[in-house]
């Protein structure tokens, strides 16, 4: 499922950013519009992967209270 979802987004983000550009019209500002239809869909993508990818190893885990931990001591023994 994870790779799958990695996959998904790549492909998406990689259309939107290089195929995409391809189908627009000729006219004066398209160099202009390819590059920030390029650039936007590489920082779009590197947002996503970096919240994924965070997500993935937490830095910080759940907060518990010592009441609460030696209620799953009492009751998970």
């Amino acid at each position: 499922m994870g790779f799958g979802i990695f996959l998904l987004f790549t492909l998406m983000f990689g259309g939107i950013g290089a195929v995409g550009p391809m189908f627009l019209p000729e006219w004066p500002h398209r160099s202009a519009v390819k590059m920030m239809m390029s650039l936007g869909s590489v920082c779009c993508y590197a947002m996503w992967l970096t919240t994924y990818l965070s997500q993935l190893n937490p830095l910080f885990g759940p907060i518990i209270s010592n009441e609460t931990m030696t209620l799953m001591k009492k009751s998970w023994s």
